[in-house]
C-alpha cells in the first residue's frame, strides 16, 4: 500500500473511532442515537457546495439533527422543511456560530452567502422550488465539545432562544468556529 493510501485509510479510521466515541457520550446522556455510513453529504469545496461521493460517519439524534465526520471536519446538520422554517431561529445560529449554511435540499444552494439573512434565504428557497433547508454547521474541533455544541444548536432550532449569558454569544471559548 503506497503512503498515501495509507494516510487516507488512517484519517477514515480516525473518523469512525472519533464517531463511535461521540456516538458513545450522546447515549450515555440518555439521548437516543445511531452511526450510519452515508454518502451524497454536502461539502464545501471552492466557495460552493458539493456531494461528497463517498460514506462518511453520521450520528443522528433522534429528534434533534446529525452530527457528521469528514476529511475536513465535524458538522452538524438540521434539516428543516422550507414551509416551517423560522427566519428568528436561524438567524439566532448564525449569530452564535461563525460558519453556517442554510442550503437547499436538492441542488444545494447556499441560500446565506454574503449577508442574506433567514428571512431572504427562505424566500430564495422558496422561489427556487426547495422543499427543504439543510441548515449545516461547521466546527473547528474533532470531537471536544462537540455534544455541548450540538445541544446549544438544536436547542436554537427548536426555539429555545440563546439569552445574553447563554454560552454561544460571539467568542466565548466553548462555540468557537471557522
Amino acid at each position: 500500500m503506497d503512503e498515501f493510501a495509507l494516510l487516507v485509510h488512517q484519517r477514515l479510521v480516525l473518523l469512525y473511532a472519533r464517531a463511535s466515541s461521540l456516538l458513545e457520550e450522546i447515549r450515555a446522556s440518555g439521548m437516543s442515537a445511531h452511526l450510519m455510513s452515508v454518502d451524497g453529504n454536502p461539502f464545501p469545496d471552492a466557495g460552493r457546495w458539493t456531494r461528497a461521493p463517498y460514506p462518511i460517519p453520521v450520528i443522528d439524534v433522534k429528534g434533534r439533527g446529525s452530527i457528521g465526520f469528514d476529511p475536513a471536519g465535524v458538522f452538524l446538520v438540521f434539516a428543516v422543511p422550507v414551509a416551517e422554517a423560522q427566519p428568528t431561529y436561524l438567524d439566532a445560529l448564525s449569530d452564535c456560530f461563525k460558519n453556517v449554511a442554510f442550503l437547499g435540499a436538492d441542488r444545494l444552494e447556499d441560500y446565506r452567502s454574503g449577508h442574506n439573512n433567514a428571512v431572504r434565504a427562505i424566500a430564495a428557497a422558496v422561489h427556487d422550488g426547495e422543499t427543504a433547508l439543510l441548515v449545516v454547521v461547521r466546527l473547528d474541533m474533532e470531537t471536544q465539545g462537540v455534544l455541548r455544541v450540538f445541544d446549544q444548536a438544536s436547542m436554537i432550532m427548536a426555539g429555545n432562544l440563546p439569552t445574553l449569558r447563554s454560552p454561544c454569544e460571539p467568542g466565548h471559548p466553548d462555540t468557537s468556529t471557522t
